[in-house]
């Protein structure tokens, strides 16, 4: 009585356990109310202290475009001479002068372009940070997502095994098995709990570095959304080459630099006139002739202009210096349209062969493995099959599952890198982007 009711426990368990697994038990997740993906976008954008720091270049830049819209200061020349040391006949010479340089050409004009370019490099260059932060965060926080669906993985196959553990004991007490059984089910099941303590010490190590990145302390707690994005078919790959072309940071900054080569080009022109010179002034001065009456003070009124003449040097140096970087500029886009065009291309093809793969567990894969699970068990308990055939099934689903889980990750981290790839997370979140081209996918 007591073997036979043991015998019926055991496939009500079993039963009990692959009812779980069947209705979904291993692809289920907690929706828990967490940070979502787009919502860290936002926080890194304004939290993150290395980001913070680095936006002060535009402000430097705004500076430097202040100053280049200056014009020089003028200058107070006061002068004098007598004969104090020497005859002291009372002879002297006093004058005080404005002089005022002038540019001309237009080279305050010119400064400021070049200027005004800087200001919208640096723009570009605190885009192209919050670009790679973006990607790291994106990264991580789905590394996070899919080792947190790992452990869950392992905390089932666990709870399975513990449970194995319990019945194989029992029916080792009433010598229904050999110890042999006991020990293989027992170091399954310290196989399962080494192997999610490594999962474990994974998540710690992304989570704290997630949480430098979103600008919190170590001490403080992150709850991350765990909703995922759907498989969603990619939009076509000539639009997504096309939006990379149009709003990545990089590709802005290539252009600008052929706007600057520009803008240094006219200030080099301008400058092989150098700045104009006018003086004004007034002197004062009396002069001593000897056997005549003394003479009264003398003044004058002044003005000179000073005028460079550009004939030995006219800035040629500058003028050939301004023209080679323009044409760099220009070879270093058209090799930029073709670097973007492939990087885009790579990170398409690898989103979409994983997105197949991931697809093929989810069809058929595993269903497959779970019910290769319930028919070990079955013959089990029919006495049809050894243990080692049940452990041998449970391992095989346990790698199964954590195969697929890894290719899920890869395949998020596809998605993020063709993300990265077409301009980043500035316009769109990538959940937001891949539910809106589910909805019209469903549409359709």
């Amino acid at each position: 009585m007591p073997i036979l009711w043991r015998t019926h426990a055991s496939r009500a368990l079993w039963r009990l356990v692959f009812i779980l697994i069947a209705s979904g038990g291993f692809h289920a997740t907690a929706q828990a109310a967490g940070l979502a993906l787009d919502q860290a976008m936002r926080m890194v954008l304004k939290e993150n202290k290395d980001l913070r720091a680095a936006r002060y270049v535009v402000e430097i830049a705004r500076a430097r475009l202040l100053q280049a819209g200056l014009a020089p200061n003028p200058s107070l020349e006061i002068g004098g001479r007598n004969d104090l040391l020497f005859g002291n006949n009372g002879e002297y010479t006093a004058s005080v002068a404005f002089t005022q340089r002038f540019p001309v050409a237009g080279r305050i004009a010119r400064q400021k372009d070049v200027a005004r370019v800087d200001v919208a490099l640096a723009t570009t260059e605190i885009s192209q940070a919050e670009r790679k932060l973006a990607d790291e965060v994106a990264r991580r926080f789905y590394r996070v997502l899919v080792l947190d669906r790992q452990i869950q993985v392992y905390d089932r196959l666990i709870g399975v095994d513990q449970k194995l553990v319990k019945v194989t004991r029992d029916r080792y007490r009433v010598a229904e098995v050999s110890e042999l059984d006991v020990n293989t089910a027992r170091l399954e099941l310290q196989r399962l709990s080494q192997e999610r303590t490594l999962l474990q010490s994974q998540r710690v190590l992304q989570l704290a570095r997630l949480k430098q990145l979103l600008g919190l302390s170590d001490a403080q707690p992150l709850a991350l959304d765990d909703d995922l994005p759907p498989l969603a078919p990619l939009p076509p790959l000539a639009e997504e080459q096309s939006r990379a072309l149009a709003i990545r940071p990089d590709m802005q900054a290539a252009l600008l630099g052929a706007d600057r080569a520009r803008a240094e080009l006219a200030l080099a022109k301008a400058q092989r006139w150098q700045d104009w010179t006018v003086s004004v002034g007034l002197e004062q001065g009396r002069r001593v002739i000897e056997g005549v009456r003394p003479q009264p003070n003398d003044r004058a009124l002044g003005l000179s202009l000073s005028i460079p003449l550009p004939l030995l040097n006219k800035n040629q140096g500058r003028v050939a210096e301004a023209i080679a970087t323009g044409t760099q500029a220009d070879a270093r886009i058209e090799a930029l349209k073709f670097n973007i065009g492939n990087e885009v291309a790579s990170a398409y093809v690898e989103a979409e062969r994983l997105q197949a793969v991931v697809r093929r567990y989810q069809d058929g894969m595993l269903a497959l493995s779970d019910r290769n699970v319930r028919l070990a068990q079955q013959g089990y308990d029919m006495g049809l099959a050894p243990i080692l055939t049940v452990v041998q099934a449970q391992r095989q689903q346990s790698e199964l599952y954590v195969a697929y889980q890894n290719t899920l990750g890869q395949y998020l981290q596809a998605l993020v890198a063709l993300r990265t790839a077409t301009g980043g997370y500035a316009a769109q979140p990538l959940q937001a982007e891949q539910k809106a081209a589910a909805n019209n996918a469903k549409e359709n």
